[in-house]
């Protein structure tokens, strides 16, 4: 039945439109992908409104009632959690439309992880205490969707990628890798094995909630005042009880289910490992449920059990001002980490998947960065930080996904959540967090083209890795990567104008000495990549998938 379904989709307009024959796909493979991506970033439902919601948004504090801890207040901070829920499932339902219809590429896009929380708590503040109100923070993420729109339009984007030498683009899929590891690996996204420590920053957790010890901001609110803003982050060693936690042991089996059906080359394998995971986690009173008997676990269950919820936007619908005052910082600040973020999202994916050239470009490269930025703009209007495209993609592009169904149908997922929020926001941390860490694991085979005998390579390989997962950014593993390599690259030429040669690899071979293709700015080109993509561009770009399961090669 499946064959015969793929077989005429295939055959049809969709099939030919998404190019699926030559790029050697199917439509039961590139739903697998979308659920795969879906279920891995479905936490967004519900993280994404509760860190929006700590901004304040439009909600005003009544002195006399308490301020912003007062009840009033807190209802209000409650519709608006509800109505992120709503928004966030609009604009990631048009963002993936967008891209799977006009990118055709196997990319979700949602309201990127760390630029919300920057958004709330470094622009805004914690319910509305920062230099910089709401409305003219949101008035600032159009402003900053349409500078990077230009930016894609134009081709800026394109010559400020070329800027990225070739170690970091080949480091950057490894780095988005450990990073997705991290994030399985934490809490808030995953098993909770790793948590926070006041010695050693990170240490090993895996205790149960009732072992927590939650880890505040102490500023002068908090010492002088009481006012301590918390955070997910917690610590372990107060109370024990490490590595007993019932919830993170059956992520742990989640993600042995993940890993032994994709051993057998199972397209489901995600599917099977977040769906067993989720199910048992449904179940109260038991120590993994997912709604625990406390007030929190009730709210919950009482969401999660209307199954069908509508919430409006009145709250939340075109929230601008002209009152731009303080906004200049945030807005440089979006704009580049946004469109870091963006490109070593894109290019990573792009690289795993065996679509991008020597010059670091890929096809549809121009309408992938246009339509990013549109959905920053169209966000905007319902209050959301900037959309982004999402590395949690790489989970379907693992299970065999290549075309702009995938994001089609992930935009489908998202329409639907509209009305299903209650179910699809209730997928508990622990039951992805495996097959983040999974999709990470596989992510570092990049790293087997760089050229460790040269200095310059292995060191800013190493940075880009090393500074995605700990700095919690894309961005700065990009710019620490970046920023080694001129400068050491820069030393090198240097010392030719007093007559040292540029150092050699481990063969006796300088750099000056091989094949170098001039650039103007100075960066070297990518080798053939060792077997990766050997034959020239034309003949690349039309390669087929031979095993999709390792997704080492797509065709456009």
């Amino acid at each position: 039945m499946i064959a015969s379904i793929n077989q005429k989709v295939d055959a049809s307009f969709v099939g030919r439109f998404f190019k699926f024959e030559e790029r050697g796909t199917t439509f039961s493979t590139e739903w697998a992908g979308a659920t795969a991506t879906f279920l891995t970033m479905a936490y967004i439902l519900a993280v994404n409104p509760r860190i929006l919601a700590d901004s304040g948004g439009p909600c005003v504090a009544d002195p006399e009632d308490g301020g912003i801890f007062g009840e009033a207040y807190e209802e209000c901070l409650e519709e608006l959690t509800r109505q992120y829920v709503t928004a966030t499932a609009i604009g990631s339902t048009f963002a993936c439309l967008l891209m799977g219809i006009l990118g055709n590429l196997p990319v979700a896009l949602a309201p990127g992880m760390g630029m919300n929380a920057y958004f709330t708590y470094s622009v805004v503040g914690f319910r509305g205490t920062g230099n910089v109100s709401w409305q003219a923070a949101t008035t600032a993420v159009m402003i900053e969707g349409a500078i990077f729109f230009i930016l894609a339009l134009t081709g800026l984007r394109y010559r400020l990628i070329k800027i990225i030498p070739e170690p970091v683009r080949i480091a950057t899929p490894a780095g988005i890798g450990a990073f997705l590891a991290h994030l399985g690996l934490q809490t808030a996204e995953g098993l909770g094995v790793v948590v926070s420590d006041i010695a050693t920053i990170v240490t090993l957790g895996g205790c149960p909630p009732e072992n927590r010890t939650p880890i505040v901001a102490y500023d002068d609110d908090c010492m002088n005042n009481g006012i301590c803003i918390p955070s997910d982050a917690y610590t372990c060693d107060n109370l024990g009880g490490k590595m007993t936690s019932a919830r993170m042991w059956l992520g742990i089996v989640g993600m042995m289910i993940i890993a032994v059906a994709s051993a057998y080359k199972s397209k489901m394998a995600f599917i099977y490992g977040i769906a067993f995971v989720t199910i048992i986690s449904w179940f109260r009173n038991t120590a993994v449920t997912f709604f625990p008997d406390d007030p929190v676990g009730d709210f919950k269950f009482t969401y999660f059990s209307k199954v069908v919820d509508i919430t409006g936007l009145d709250l939340l619908m075109v929230p601008f001002t002209s009152d731009l005052s303080n906004v200049a910082l945030a807005l440089i600040t979006m704009l580049y980490v946004d469109f870091l973020d963006t490109s070593g999202t894109l290019l990573g994916l792009a690289d795993t998947m065996g679509i991008i050239d020597e010059d670091g470009n890929f096809p549809g490269a121009t309408r992938a960065f246009s339509v990013d930025a549109c959905a920053t703009m169209f966000g905007s209007l319902f209050g959301l930080s900037p959309i982004t495209s999402y590395i949690e993609s790489g989970a379907g592009v693992q299970v065999g996904a290549k075309t702009g169904m995938s994001a089609v149908i992930c935009g489908f997922y998202f329409f639907v959540s509209i009305f299903f929020a209650p179910i699809l926001a209730s997928i508990p941390a622990w039951a992805v967090g495996g097959a983040l860490i999974i999709v990470g694991s596989i992510m570092m085979k990049s790293l087997t083209r760089l050229k460790f005998e040269r200095i310059s390579h292995a060191l800013s390989a190493f940075l880009t890795v090393m500074l995605m997962p700990l700095t919690y950014s894309i961005a700065y593993g990009l710019i620490a990567g970046i920023g080694s390599y001129i400068v050491m690259e820069g030393f090198f030429r240097f010392f030719l104008f007093f007559g040292i040669d540029l150092p050699g690899d481990e063969d006796g071979m300088s750099v000056n000495e091989e094949t170098v293709k001039s650039e103007p700015d100075g960066v070297e080109p990518v080798d053939d990549k060792k077997g990766d993509i050997e034959e020239p561009k034309e003949q690349a770009l039309n390669e087929t998938v031979a095993e999709t399961d390792h997704v080492e090669k797509v065709a456009d």
